[in-house]
């Protein structure tokens, strides 16, 4: 008859033959701990729901407080792991996974399932779960870590993932996104659903026991819709439930393949590690990288300001912390997140303040839903739970009036232009963008060189209507030439 205890003696000869127990530094308790904040952090992590948790097996080092092991072990290998890894005490992943989801509080955990009789039949899996990340990483199968394989292992994962490595990935998804014919339009609000969907612990768990695809999708509209209702207004959850709901009718998504469930695999295991719990700032950065390579398929009508051009208008700007930035046509958020960035660094540590920017003093309007759903995700994936974008056209008097309650301090835009919108057009954008600013406002804009040298009758009508709404506030343009690409022409009234 299956034994636990035989496993707990397997665990044993693993760990002496891997030196553990003849290191000094290296302490190995048993049910429980002798440590405050092991034993604190323990105290309500219970595999029964309530009470106490008891790992077969907690290992510390005296000279790396921050790194810990904890290991739990299951007699028989079917109780190696379920399929959503909720079932706590059935299963020896999912305890250790549970015990885990407690201690990262306060250290690295390094994470050991164990099952099995003896050595040839046995099974191990080990995750890390670094102090206070958002989720966890599988990093080895099979074999029992060394504690200096343990030590290298967490410092390899600690760092953060840099631009370059994201810009790659996101090329990567794109590419994968590609080859099964996912249409450009439709990826940027997919990577959107999905980042949001992972944000509710039951999708994120349980997304991989979930077939055939119309079940999954179905899931992941539910578990956007409970992430998006702790943060956003009914409204607007509505529109972004609504450019969701598309992939519902994607004929690759309701096929028999995985296609889907692959995807969202692929960002579970390569980017949620690495976000901090909390600070979503690396979801963020990956889903602007996402969109900036989708979105440079003309198809998608998405225009994406560079992030160095709208860094550069914080600086025309001379954002401070008091300042209150509105973007009449926001697009995905580009020049708010810059704002935000800008002004969280002013802030220091300030944490009322750093709230306080977040929650009021970023405003936004969209028309278009699609892109409206990019800025809102964008924001929250940011932090800013609770941002002001509004869904509507920013010439409606009634979202012009909301604007102004906010009292915005600066203005930034990039207009759209085109044959659609010839010069005089673009001006009328940065004429009501003048007219929702307070007094001494400013106004920052990316302009067609035409607005500025064109004759033409309208332009010149307009020029003259926004220097008249233009009052005490200031107008900064940058002008591009397109024929060069790089020649800009700076001016202000």
């Amino acid at each position: 008859m299956p034994n636990e205890r035989i496993t707990e003696n397997i665990v044993r000869g693993l760990l002496r033959s891997n030196g553990y127990y003849s290191d000094d530094n290296i302490l190995i308790e048993e049910q429980q701990s002798h440590n405050p904040r092991i034993d604190k952090l323990l105290r309500n992590a219970s595999k029964g729901g309530s009470g106490k948790g008891y790992p077969e097996f907690i290992i510390s080092f005296k000279n790396d407080a921050e790194n810990l092991i904890v290991i739990e072990c299951k007699a028989k290998t079917s109780q190696h792991e379920s399929e959503n890894r909720k079932q706590y005490k059935n299963f020896a992943v999912d305890g250790v996974l549970l015990y885990a989801s407690y201690l990262k509080n306060d250290f690295n955990v390094t994470a050991i399932a164990v099952s099995g009789q003896n050595d040839r039949d046995k099974k191990i899996s080990s995750f890390l779960w670094l102090k206070k990340n958002f989720f966890y990483k599988n990093i080895q199968n099979k074999i029992l870590p060394k504690p200096i394989e343990v030590k290298k292992i967490i410092n390899q994962q600690s760092r953060s993932l840099d631009e370059q490595e994201l810009i790659k990935k996101a090329n990567e998804y794109n590419e994968f996104l590609y080859k099964y014919s996912i249409p450009e339009t439709e990826r940027c609000s997919l990577i959107s659903a999905i980042l949001i969907a992972l944000q509710d612990d039951a999708f994120l768990i349980s997304f991989q026991s979930q077939s055939p695809n119309k079940a999954l999708i179905k899931a992941m509209l539910s578990a956007c819709e409970n992430v998006l209702k702790k943060n956003l207004p009914d409204e607007k959850v509505k529109v972004m439930l609504k450019t969701y709901s598309q992939f519902e009718h994607n004929k690759d998504f309701n096929s028999e393949n995985t296609i889907l469930k692959d995807f969202i695999k692929q960002i579970v295991d390569e980017i949620l590690p690495y976000v901090k719990e909390s600070e979503f700032d690396v979801l963020g950065k990956f889903y602007t990288q996402f969109i900036r390579y989708a979105g440079s398929d003309k198809t998608t009508g998405l225009v994406l300001t560079p992030s160095h051009v709208t860094d550069l208008f914080c600086d025309i700007a001379a954002l401070n912390v008091d300042d209150i930035v509105f973007d009449p046509c926001c697009g995905t958020a580009g020049f708010l997140v810059s704002a935000m960035n800008y002004m969280l660094k002013k802030a220091g540590h300030d944490e009322e303040k750093q709230k306080k920017i977040k929650s009021d003093q970023l405003i936004g309007i969209e028309k278009r839903p699609d892109m409206f759903s990019h800025a809102c995700s964008n924001m929250m994936m940011r932090g800013d739970g609770k941002s002001n974008i509004i869904y509507g056209d920013c010439f409606e008097e009634n979202n012009k009036n909301s604007i102004k309650k906010f009292n915005p301090t600066k203005t930034f835009l990039n207009p759209p232009y085109g044959k659609t919108f010839p010069p005089h057009k673009q001006l009328k954008f940065v004429r009501n963008a003048l007219e929702c600013l307070t007094k001494d406002g400013i106004c920052v804009a990316i302009c067609q060189m035409s607005t500025v040298v064109s004759s033409n009758k309208e332009v010149e009508e307009e020029k003259v209507i926004r220097k008249a709404h233009a009052g005490s506030s200031i107008f900064h343009a940058y002008g591009f030439v397109p024929s060069s690409g790089s020649d800009n022409l700076h001016f202000s009234i």
